[in-house]
C-alpha cells in the first residue's frame, strides 16, 4: 500500500469511526475535522504549511458546502488527497481537481513558508506550482 493509499484508507476510516463512535449518527462537519487533523498528522515536518491548507480545504470545500453535514463528497476526498500528492512531490497525480484559486493560494501558503520549509520540499511544491501555471 502506498502512502497516498494509506492516506485515503485513513480517510474512509475516520468517516465510518464518525458514524459508530456516535450512535450512528454521522456529522459529516465532525468527520472532516479529523480528516484535517490526519493531514496535519500525515505533514508534521511542515506542520504550518499543511495547517494553511487543511484550514483551506475545510472552509473553502466543507463548511462552504450545499450539505456540510454530509462531507466529505468523492470531489473533496480527491482534492484533499491531491493536496497531501502535492506535499509527496507526486507528479504522478491528478491535480486537475484544484481550480485556478486553489493553485493561487498553494502559490501564496508556499511563498509565505518558505523560508520554514525544508529546502528539496519546496523546490518540490514550486516545481509543480510552476508546471501547473499558477506562478
Amino acid at each position: 500500500m502506498t502512502t497516498i493509499e494509506k492516506f485515503v484508507s485513513d480517510i474512509h476510516k475516520a468517516v465510518k469511526y464518525d458514524r459508530a463512535n456516535n450512535g450512528g449518527h454521522y456529522d459529516g462537519k465532525r468527520a472532516c475535522q479529523q480528516i484535517a487533523k490526519l493531514f496535519e498528522n500525515n505533514n508534521r515536518n511542515i506542520d504550518s504549511l499543511a495547517r494553511q491548507i487543511s484550514d483551506y480545504w475545510l472552509n473553502t470545500y466543507i463548511f462552504g458546502s450545499e450539505n456540510p453535514s454530509e462531507e466529505p463528497s468523492e470531489e473533496n476526498i480527491n482534492r484533499i488527497k491531491a493536496f497531501q500528492s502535492f506535499i509527496d512531490n507526486d507528479t504522478s497525480e491528478d491535480f486537475s481537481v484544484f481550480s485556478d484559486d486553489d493553485w493561487e493560494n498553494l502559490r501564496d501558503f508556499v511563498n509565505f513558508e518558505a523560508e520554514s520549509l525544508p529546502l528539496d520540499a519546496l523546490q518540490n511544491m514550486m516545481s509543480i506550482i510552476l508546471d501547473n501555471g499558477a506562478l
